[in-house]
């Protein structure tokens, strides 16, 4: 741990976690917004299974080209009971889906970013802090 934010390992730490929280913050920005630039269907939920915290469900939707899909998507979202209509964004190359996820794990990007950008905020004011110059004795 630094001794203190004005010596040269506390500037060091301090540009590396705002640089960490700007890369993170990039990152959760571009994958929301090509994920919603996915397709999107309705689906129906078949099954939902629950393996220690986490949960996920087995879903069933029509691709465009009439063939059904069956995945296993995470559920971040929402909980989600058998036979409850969805939707869900899926990436297709090649008449194949790629990716996929359910449309309501928004919340995911958005307790992401907002906890990013509070990294954010917190290391410039530290860099604020670490980068001033002291007092001047009078």
């Amino acid at each position: 741990m630094a001794k203190s934010v004005k010596s040269r390992r506390g500037r060091f730490v301090s540009g590396l976690v705002l640089v960490g929280a700007l890369v993170g913050l990039g990152i959760v920005l571009q994958s929301a917004a090509e994920q919603r630039s996915w397709a999107s269907a309705e689906a129906t939920v078949l099954e939902r299974i629950k393996s220690g915290k986490s949960a996920s469900v087995k879903i069933e939707y029509s691709l465009p080209d009439g063939s059904k899909q069956v995945q296993t998507l995470s559920e971040n979202g929402s909980k989600h009971e058998q036979g409850t209509r969805v939707t869900v964004r899926y990436d297709l190359r090649d008449g194949r889906v790629v990716d996929s996820a359910l449309a309501d794990n928004d919340q995911v990007f958005w307790v992401l970013g907002v906890m990013l950008s509070v990294v954010a905020l917190g290391s410039i004011g530290m860099n604020l802090i670490a980068w001033t110059r002291g007092r001047r004795p009078e």
